[in-house]
């Protein structure tokens, strides 16, 4: 039966908020900042998490060598896979029923089959819908204890630890970033540490705010605190000094914002 947009997107967050702290990943999260590998125990988790939740989910897998995905949660800024899966949910639309693919580990909500298979970046691969009960295509392996899911989630969040405790520190990786509009940089911190910035050349006559968000994600506290501090450095011009503390024992990654409220 088809589902709304809506209703679709509510099991693209519900999925999502099992994502795992990259630099803690505990069971039973699931390691969408791990894409290298492992996304067929990802599917068959996330479609047990959506039939538990009343729905009809299936999967779609491609193949093709090689497909390319672009990621910020490697340092390389890209995956290349032979194959990958993930859940689809059947969305009736104006023009009739549309199948959406629920890929926290590629998008941040729910895309057309279409969008998904464009993003790996090979024409020439082929798509295979299968039931959700498939849990490794290429043998037709099944799970349906997901034992075998769990066991596989656990290799990856291992491998997940480890990238994140590298020199590059966990994901994402901001050499794969570009600063938006409103930011003025990115930085880092380890565990329960603080740091401090500066940024000069500010017309003292403007009403900058700064913001410090969080890019690591990790649900269910929070990750930092931040403090302004502001010098006039001449008659026109100041200098701002932002205090970022990490309130985790995790590394992260994180994002200095400004806006200007007035001129």
């Amino acid at each position: 039966m088809a589902i709304t947009l809506q209703r679709a997107r509510e099991m693209f967050d519900l999925v999502n908020s099992n994502l795992c702290c990259p630099a803690n990943p505990t069971a039973p999260c699931i390691t969408f900042h791990f894409p290298d590998d492992g996304c067929w125990a990802r599917a068959h988790e996330m479609c047990r998490l959506m039939i538990a939740a009343g729905e009809a989910p299936r999967k779609v897998w491609i193949r093709g060598y090689p497909l390319r995905a672009r990621t910020l949660n490697k340092v390389s800024c890209e995956v290349v896979w032979s194959w990958h899966v993930a859940p689809t949910l059947e969305v009736a639309t104006g023009g009739g029923n549309q199948t959406y693919v629920i890929d926290p580990a590629l998008f941040n909500g729910p895309v057309l089959r279409q969008t998904w298979f464009d993003v790996q970046n090979n024409p020439a691969a082929t798509l295979t819908p299968t039931g959700p009960e498939i849990f490794y295509d290429v043998t037709g392996e099944l799970d349906p204890s997901y034992a075998e899911t769990n066991r596989v989630l656990t290799r990856f969040r291992n491998e997940l630890r480890l990238r994140s405790a590298s020199a590059d520190g966990p994901p994402p990786y901001t050499n794969c970033m570009v600063r938006g509009p409103g930011v003025q940089w990115f930085g880092s911190l380890a565990g329960n540490s603080s740091g401090r910035w500066f940024t000069w050349g500010w017309p003292a006559r403007w009403h900058v705010i700064w913001t410090v968000m969080p890019l690591t994600p990790c649900p269910n506290g929070p990750q930092l605190t931040w403090s302004t501090a502001v010098e006039r450095a001449s008659a026109a011009d100041c200098t701002y000094w932002i205090t970022v503390r990490n309130l985790s024992a995790d590394s992260l990654k994180f994002e200095g914002r400004f806006n200007v409220l007035s001129y």
